[in-house]
């Protein structure tokens, strides 16, 4: 039940960041690479689960491909040689970790990896208008699942997984917290009425 409940919770939380982009259409502070990442690291995610026989992780990842394709789709005009260069590199080490059988502490940093990218971006980004706060506020509620049904079947990689996230949710959440706020406070002047006209 807890890996029923990990998984739609984790579905649930990819799905606020692209239709954010979808409908506003605005990417500021949403980073290209760590959505490369996440599409990337999604099959992986994928053939472990289906090799160790996690349903709950074999299922999410299949459902969670499409949605990180979408993500990645949406931000295309954002993505920049550097950004393609990283997921090239992080696409070499997946599969050197299969080759050398190591794919299942691999798995553990390909949560640094998915999330570093967007940590990075928030914290010296003052713009973070395109960030979904609902996707970082879910993936609290997601790490505590996951790292509840980790722990229930003594998986490495999903308690890992559970650390990273929470810590890079709690980053990235006060760090929408701390532009918003600055943006509120600005005074209004005339000039910016005259440019928002």
């Amino acid at each position: 039940m807890l890996g029923v409940v990990a998984s739609a919770v984790f579905v649930v939380r990819l799905l606020p960041q692209p239709v954010r982009l979808a409908r506003t259409g605005v990417p500021d502070g949403v980073s290209p690479l760590m959505a490369l990442n996440v599409a990337l690291t999604e099959p992986a995610w994928l053939i472990y689960g289906l090799s160790a026989g996690l349903v709950p992780v074999w299922a999410v990842s299949l459902t969670a491909l499409p949605l990180a394709v979408w993500t990645v789709v949406l931000l295309r005009r954002r993505i920049s040689r550097l950004d393609l260069l990283g997921a090239g590199v992080w696409l070499a080490m997946l599969l050197l970790a299969w080759g050398v059988g190591i794919v299942g502490v691999m798995l553990t940093v390909s949560v640094v990896v998915n999330c570093a990218p967007q940590v990075w971006t928030a914290l010296r980004s003052s713009d973070l208008e395109g960030v979904a706060s609902t996707t970082w506020q879910l993936a609290i509620v997601d790490a505590l699942c996951w790292g509840a049904y980790g722990l229930a079947v003594g998986d490495v990689a999903l308690v890992g997984y559970t650390a990273v996230l929470l810590t890079s949710a709690v980053i990235i959440l006060v760090r929408i917290a701390q532009t918003r706020r600055a943006v509120l406070s600005e005074p209004i002047t005339l000039a910016a009425v005259a440019d928002a006209a």
